[in-house]
This record gives C-alpha cells, sequence and structure tokens, in this order.
C-alpha cells in the first residue's frame, strides 16, 4: 500500500517540478542551438535565467531529501555524488575523446585546448570555479553550474547533519573553500530550501494561488524578456572590468536575486494550486519520462552538438533527430543507471564514511516509494 505523501510534497507538485526541469534544460539547448538551426528565425532563449530556476529548485529538493529520506550524511554524499557523477563522468570523458577532433566549432568561438587534462580533472573535481577560478572542460561550458551545486550541497550538507559543535565551524570552512563565485548565487539556492521550509504556514486559496501562479510567471517573463539584466551587467562590466572579469557566470547577482524570488513565488503558488494537479495528472507518465534525462540533456548536448554539426557537419534537421536519440540512449546508460554508481560508491566508501554523521536535529525521517518521490534536481542543472 502506497503510504499518504508527506504534506510537504503533494504529487501535482512534485510533477510540476518535473516539468519545470525539463522545460528549463531544453530552454538551455536552444540557447546554444537556436541561432545555428534557424537562423531564419532569430529568438533569444535565457539559459542563464533557466540556471536559476535549476537551483532554485535544486535547493527545495535538497531540503526534501535531507528531511525526508537520507538519513545521515554517509547516504547524503553517496547520493549527491552518485547523482552528478553518473553522467558528470561520462560527459567530461566524452569531450576529451571529442575535442583533438575540433580545429573550430560554431557553438564556442574560443576552444580552450590548453591543459584538458588538467581542466578535465578539475570540474571531475567540482573544483573548477572556486574562488575566481574559471576551468571549462573541453567542449562543454555548461558545467560551471555543477562546480557550484557541488558547493552548494556539501556547505548545507554540513550545516544539516553534523554535531552543533561542529557544524558551524566545517560550513564556514567550506564556504571558505568555494570562494566568492559561488557564495554569491547560493542565495538563489537557499530560497528553494527556505520555500520547503515555510510553505505550508501560509496557505492559498485556489483561486489566489492561481492567479499569484500567472503573475510571477509574467513577471519572471518581463524580467528575463527587458534590458535591465543586461544593461545593469554592461554598467557594472564598464565600471569594474577586472571584477566582472573574476566574477564571470556571477557577476550580475541582483537580476538575478530579483529572477529568484519569482522563481520562488511561482513554485509556492503552484503548491497550493490543485487545477496544476489536474492539468498535469493525465500527463504523468510522459513528464516523468522527459524529466529523468534532464542531466544528461544538459550535459551532454553541447558536445553533441559539436560533434554533429562541426565535425561530421550534418544538416539541422539530421541534427535534430540525432541529438534527442543520442540523448534518450546516453541516459540510459548513465543517468538511469545511478543507483548502480552509488552501489560502488558504498562499497568503496561505506566503511570510512560509518559513523561520521548523524540525522539532523528532531526530523523524523520517512522513506517514501518510487510512484511518489520526488525527483531530484541539479541543474542542471548548463
Amino acid at each position: 500500500m502506497v503510504p499518504e505523501l508527506p504534506a510537504a510534497m503533494p504529487l501535482h507538485l512534485s510533477l510540476y517540478f518535473d516539468l519545470v526541469r525539463f522545460v528549463a534544460a531544453l530552454i538551455v539547448v536552444l540557447g546554444h542551438a537556436w541561432l545555428i538551426l534557424f537562423p531564419e528565425y532569430p529568438l533569444h532563449w535565457p539559459g542563464p535565467a533557466a540556471v536559476i530556476v535549476f537551483f532554485v529548485l535544486s535547493g527545495f529538493v535538497i531540503a526534501y531529501v535531507t528531511d525526508r529520506r537520507n538519513s545521515n550524511l554517509a547516504d547524503y554524499a553517496l547520493d549527491r555524488l552518485s547523482r552528478l557523477w553518473s553522467v558528470a563522468l561520462p560527459a567530461l570523458g566524452f569531450g576529451m575523446v571529442l575535442a583533438p577532433y575540433v580545429s573550430q566549432s560554431v557553438f564556442m568561438p574560443e576552444l580552450a585546448d590548453a591543459y584538458a587534462g588538467l581542466r578535465t580533472a578539475a570540474n571531475a573535481a567540482f573544483m573548477a570555479q572556486l574562488w575566481f577560478l574559471d576551468c571549462a572542460p573541453p567542449l562543454n561550458g555548461p558545467f560551471w553550474s555543477l562546480n557550484y551545486e557541488a558547493w552548494f550541497y556539501a556547505i548545507f550538507g554540513a550545516w544539516a547533519y553534523l554535531p552543533r559543535t561542529f557544524r558551524v565551524f566545517a560550513a564556514i570552512f567550506l564556504a571558505l573553500v568555494a570562494g566568492p563565485k559561488i557564495l554569491l548565487l547560493m542565495p538563489c539556492w537557499l530560497l528553494g530550501v527556505f520555500l520547503y521550509r515555510t510553505m505550508q504556514r501560509r496557505r492559498l486559496s485556489e483561486k489566489s494561488a492561481v492567479l499569484l501562479w500567472i503573475c510571477s510567471l509574467a513577471a519572471a517573463a518581463v524580467l528575463i524578456k527587458s534590458a535591465i539584466p543586461s544593461k545593469m551587467h554592461d554598467v557594472f562590466q564598464s565600471h569594474y572590468p577586472q571584477t566582472a572579469s573574476l566574477l564571470a557566470y556571477s557577476g550580475s547577482p541582483l537580476t538575478d536575486y530579483a529572477l529568484a524570488v519569482l522563481v520562488t513565488v511561482n513554485f509556492y503558488a503552484a503548491a497550493h494550486s490543485h487545477r496544476i494537479g489536474r492539468i498535469l495528472l493525465p500527463l504523468a507518465n510522459a513528464i516523468r519520462v522527459m524529466a529523468s534525462f534532464t542531466l544528461t540533456i544538459y550535459l551532454f548536448h553541447l558536445p553533441l552538438l559539436v560533434l554533429f554539426w562541426d565535425v561530421l557537419h550534418a544538416s539541422r534537421w539530421i541534427c535534430l533527430l540525432a541529438l534527442p536519440g543520442s540523448i534518450v540512449v546516453i541516459g540510459c546508460l548513465t543517468e538511469h543507471r545511478k543507483r548502480k554508481l552509488r552501489a560502488l560508491l558504498v562499497a568503496i566508501a561505506a566503511r570510512p564514511f560509518a559513523g561520521l554523521s548523524s540525522p539532523p536535529a528532531g526530523v523524523e525521517h520517512s522513506a517514501t516509494p518510487e510512484p511518489v518521490r520526488l525527483r531530484e534536481a541539479n541543474l542542471l542543472e548548463p
């Protein structure tokens, strides 16, 4: 018998999150490919904004799993590593193998060929964005956000699971290692945690929830499509060019924070709108299947586009057919096999991790069966 869903996790919200993360990953792909595949229909796809959506969603999901599933630091660390490495390591390997065959790419005007092995290793260890480093792996610029995610996980995990005597020192130490770039965008991620902890304290009526959902979505679209983010970034870059260069992907924190707040409000409204559930429930299987390939879409789309377009010189229609087909095959071999990687990591690391951690104080953990478990989001995420 399927146990009742926890009050903090309605089924319709889980479906909505799955749909959002798939759409966000698709926007990242279109942001890289649209002007090449459809130059006659120029459109701007907000890939950087999609990353902020991933961060908020990821914070919510990690707060959920620490509250409901992972009982100690070992489980938490193994789940996070198996989730990330199941796709990240094959994607990095694919980029390394492909890079020597790419002399130039329309998707990446500047190819960083120097120290490819070192840059790949730094990204595999999620150290490529520490402080003011900006070491992109071969043919995979979107990998930067996984470096951010990994340190968000580490800092939050230390705070959630370590004994009170050590948690503050451990979190501060990890934050100092991560550096200002990563910390600048961590508030976006923590908004997801805040939403999970507080969304049931004040409930909305169905009508209010739908209205708030529409307004927050419209406001986010206006912010993304307006000239405000680019103008603020241009002003910052013109006055402080060296600082802007050092901050790289964290160079527009104010507009990122504004977008993260709107995304949080949108998720809050969705949590209280059962009308969304009635719309999404008939599509549940399709949504789950599409969302199960999100990390593969995110990490493999750019090197695959380089392969098809720049190396094989395929037509755009072949690219459009080959890209999703390849992602499905790769996802079945990587993202869908993360449990096997976790079992391998358990065999290697279970003993050293044993006894290191304790559950978060005052939290009761309960297992949630697969049909109603919230899928993990990363950003996922570029």
